[in-house]
């Protein structure tokens, strides 16, 4: 749909029917108009060149008063995901895969790690939409789904820092369900959880947790960040104090989900890296996406128009004859 900046100028455009006045015309001297035949090339030039001096008048008019397209929205195709980044920033996180503390500025610590492979994963999804959540003793809402790289990167590198002692995954995860409810699938819906740990969930939680994944049709992706002396997920228990094995017990309850559940347990970096690339396998759908055009500009193609005809109205009077000489 097409604007303009000053609108009270179209009338103007009036002065386009002036070529087509026929008074003022130049003549040429001839003896006898009997004696000159007819020519019909030299009638339709006579219209083309009227009809270029009325575009010209009318372009230069409709380009002075700012024409522009619109801002709209329009949908596309392509093929990826809507991803929440659901990221652990408990203390934990700032271990090494060891178990060693390193500080919240180390690059060899899981969150350092873990947010460097996150990076790149996004540069590799073109077509992705993402969104940021990070979660200690509560969830933190850092960013909204988006295209653009550069947001998500950014979010992605100030998701780091010193964390609490707590891991509340129940929190987290209701926060970035939060992000599909009560909104139209357009695409495959993902929730991407990095974490090291996992904390007691009760049953309460539990049913609205699961009732809200079947409703939005979110698959869970859990990259399990588990030091080398920690038992594996699929390894029940002796002990069923649910407090001291959390997170057998949660990956029982993501199985319970009814929705696409994956566990990737990452005892070092390339295991880690090589769980990411397993995300990045599996989740290749078709996604419907919205894209935002902003406002064009028009004036320049009217203007460009105009000089088209005059250039042709200056050829034209160099070309006129002014003597006829039999």
């Amino acid at each position: 749909m097409i604007g303009f900046l000053s609108p009270l100028v179209l009338p103007l455009t009036l002065l386009s029917l002036l070529p087509w006045i026929r008074r003022g015309e130049a003549t040429v001297t001839y003896s006898s108009l009997e004696l000159i035949p007819t020519d019909a090339l030299s009638t339709w030039l006579d219209r083309f060149i009227r009809l270029a001096g009325s575009l010209a008048i009318f372009s230069i008019v409709v380009g002075m008063a700012g024409p522009y397209q619109r801002e709209k929205t329009i949908e596309r195709m392509g093929t990826g995901a809507h991803i929440v980044l659901l990221l652990d920033r408990s203390s934990s996180m700032n271990e090494n895969f060891t178990g060693r503390y390193l500080g919240s500025k180390a690059q060899e610590s899981k969150s350092a790690i873990a947010r460097k492979l996150l990076s790149e994963f996004v540069n590799r999804r073109a077509h992705d939409l993402f969104a940021l959540v990070a979660f200690a003793a509560a969830p933190i809402y850092v960013l909204p789904l988006t295209s653009d790289k550069e947001a998500i990167q950014a979010a992605i590198a100030a998701a780091g820092g010193r964390g609490h002692g707590v891991t509340h995954i129940a929190s987290g995860l209701a926060m970035a369900l939060d992000f599909f409810r009560g909104k139209p699938q357009r695409g495959s819906r993902i929730i991407l959880l990095v974490s090291d740990g996992a904390a007691r969930i009760d049953e309460e939680t539990q049913d609205r947790l699961k009732q809200t994944f079947e409703e939005t049709g979110t698959n869970l992706y859990w990259i399990y960040l588990r030091n080398q002396t920690s038992a594996p997920l699929t390894e029940k228990p002796q002990n069923p104090n649910e407090s001291t094995t959390p997170e057998y017990f949660l990956h029982q309850y993501f199985e319970s989900l009814g929705v696409t559940y994956r566990a990737f347990e990452a005892e070092n970096p390339n295991a880690m890296e090589k769980a990411i690339e397993e995300v990045e396998r599996l989740e290749h759908l078709p996604l419907a996406y919205e894209e935002k055009l902003p406002r064009k500009d028009l004036s320049p193609w009217f203007f460009g128009w105009a000089l088209i005809m005059m250039l042709i109205l200056i050829i034209s009077k160099r070309l006129e004859i002014t003597a006829w000489n039999a």
